[in-house]
């Protein structure tokens, strides 16, 4: 037992740069796959707290006439429809000190039973002539608190008062915080938003006078971020009032842009997100599975010696499943924090545009934990068999050299125009890249990946910024271009490292020929550079495929909205990563120990 732990320690010491390296991949996939997978459940779960604690209405009817409803009309829907609470104000837009301003004039010393007004600072007024005002967005300008408002209408007669500023609140319904066009022109938009207590009023004109209605459905339950049964019930309601009140123009949360806009963003960026959570556990899995049975054919000695030991075939498996499940279960523990920040950067982003609730604290964060049991599962499930099929070789075959792939001729061979004009260098190049046909496709495939998310993520960042009300969209696609590109660069290091480390005997080799650390550098890394370029180009028009299929399935943007610098950087990142790779790498090249490296396996 302590030889076997003493190669069981052993291996890791020796293979720490592929286990840290795991550890990251998984830690990216894992923390973008907590992070993206969350958003779009904490905003519905933000909504729905804040709709429910708020009592936001679901309809609002308004008035087409100038005088507004008649006594009888107001008494008959509140009785019919005002169960689940009821509230009646005046809306009107018109200029106050030389700002188009959108007033409201109701209730609002006694609380309110249905579309609460959310105090931010201040107080509600609590007498005649005090007001509160709508906060400061992207394009409302607020008053302060102490400040005075002059009012003035000419209704028949004029009324005019000064009041002053008590409080400062959010108003539910406007949550939208860019421009809130005028109910008169809608070519214009309003700068003020103020309350005015119905009592300041009392006796003039504007006294009992309403042409907005608030009222909800009697469960207030249903709305559950928009939900299936919600459409159903409110399209049912909307149908029915109309019916019966075909003088009223009747309005849902449906038609309140910045309530819907943020769920429709927010259910763009979960079906997003939801394509790249698959796409980056697909690429975690096929490098992990690529690292371990390369892992494998190195340990070719080790797993022979430990069989004539007597060691049982599962005891060997053991010790490659520990590396990859401690491995995996690290990167997956620390991804958890990341997952939680990125949730909360995506969340704070619609915060730019939407007047968003509190973030909600606490979840159960299912993509998390079910990507991470897949990618855990799978990874081991295709060690364990990879690992079989070496245990079943017998030691006498493991602890001979693999013999060498049998010469042929490759394609470019076949093409005299090509192969002639190319130097020594280039022909060995092309040789070893197209003879050894698992590592190139490996290396190609996981590079292929990488490519196409960088693609993706730049292709979203295009389209988002060119549409408005997109902010949310432009920060997730920044997002995936960040961890796509991290992803992009650990492959790429990590297929460049295991190159090097399987060909330490051919490396050894070409130093005892006196190549110089530059030429031999050369020799390995133009390889890397050829099917890194390989890559990325094929992943051009595979990108396209996939970025069609992003569009087309969220029903937002298209390829064409795509900038033609797209094309090109993409390519040019997965150059960069491969020579930062090349550089990060190089001292491991040159310190190849060419004694250790040439000692025969018996």
């Amino acid at each position: 037992m302590r030889t076997y732990l003493k190669t069981l320690f052993r291996m890791f010491s020796k293979h720490i740069t592929r286990f840290l390296t795991i550890i990251a991949i998984v830690l990216i996939s894992m923390g973008i796959s907590a992070g993206l997978g969350e958003v779009e459940d904490k905003i519905d779960t933000a909504l729905t707290n804040y709709y429910q604690e708020q009592n936001i209405p679901d309809f609002v009817v308004k008035s087409t006439s100038l005088l507004g409803f008649s006594s009888a009309d107001i008494d008959a829907i509140e009785a019919e429809y005002g169960s689940a609470g009821f509230a009646k104000n005046m809306c009107m837009d018109m200029d106050v000190e030389g700002q188009l301003t959108r007033v409201y004039v109701s209730d609002y010393i006694n609380p309110q039973e249905i579309n609460k007004l959310e105090l931010v600072s201040g107080r509600m007024p609590t007498a005649l002539n005090e007001i509160v005002v709508e906060r400061a967005t992207n394009s409302i300008k607020s008053y302060k608190i102490g400040d005075t408002v002059h009012f003035s209408i000419s209704m028949g007669v004029s009324i005019e008062k000064d009041f002053t500023v008590v409080g400062i609140v959010v108003n539910p319904l406007i949550m939208h915080k860019d421009k809130e066009p005028s109910l008169e022109d809608q070519n214009k938009n309003i700068l003020q938003a103020i309350y005015i207590d119905e009592t300041n009023f009392a006796g003039t004109l504007l006294s009992g006078r309403y042409n907005e209605l608030y009222f909800s459905l009697e469960d207030d339950k249903l709305f559950d971020g928009f939900s299936d049964s919600y459409e159903k019930k409110v399209k049912e309601v909307k149908e029915e009032f109309s019916d019966k009140y075909p003088d009223f123009a009747v309005l849902t949360l449906y038609e309140n842009f910045g309530v819907y806009s943020t769920h429709y963003y927010a259910h763009t960026v979960g079906q997003i997100s939801l394509i790249f959570i698959v796409f980056f556990a697909l690429i975690t899995m096929l490098v992990v599975f690529s690292t371990m049975t390369r892992l494998f054919d190195e340990e070719r000695g080790q797993i022979a010696c430990l069989k004539t030991l007597g060691y049982s075939n599962s005891m060997i498996i053991s010790k490659y499943v520990l590396f990859v499940l401690i491995s995996t279960l690290i990167g997956g523990a620390l991804s958890f924090g990341i997952g939680v920040l990125v949730t909360k950067v995506l969340y704070n982003a619609f915060n730019i545009q939407y007047q968003m609730p509190e973030f909600p604290e606490g979840s159960s964060y299912p993509y998390y934990f079910i990507t991470f049991a897949v990618i855990l599962v799978v990874t081991l499930v295709l060690t364990i068999v990879a690992a079989l099929k070496m245990v079943r070789v017998k030691p006498v075959t493991l602890l001979t050299p693999k013999a060498p792939k049998a010469g042929k001729k490759t394609f470019i061979e076949k093409i005299p125009f090509i192969w002639k004009r190319l130097s020594f260098k280039y022909k060995s190049t092309f040789r070893n890249v197209l003879l050894f046909k698992s590592r190139f496709f490996m290396t190609v495939i996981s590079i292929m990946g990488s490519a196409i998310l960088v693609l993706a993520g730049l292709g979203l960042w295009d389209c988002a910024l060119k549409r408005e009300n997109a902010q949310s969209i432009v920060t997730i696609s920044i997002v995936l271009v960040v961890f796509s590109a991290l992803l992009s660069a650990l492959v790429i290091y990590n297929i460049t490292n295991i190159n090097i480390s399987e060909r330490n005997r051919e490396i050894a080799t070409l130093m005892v020929l006196g190549y110089q650390n530059k030429e031999v550098a050369g020799y390995i890394f133009r390889e890397i550079y050829i099917m890194s370029i390989i890559g990325a180009l094929l992943g051009l028009p595979l990108g396209y495929g996939f970025l069609e299929f992003v569009f087309n399935l969220v029903d937002f943007g298209s390829v064409a909205d795509v900038n033609w610098w797209t094309w090109i950087i993409t390519p040019l990142i997965t150059i960069v990563f491969s020579s930062l790779a090349s550089l990060l790498l190089y001292p491991k090249l040159t310190k190849t120990d060419m004694n250790a490296s040439l000692k025969t396996l018996e």
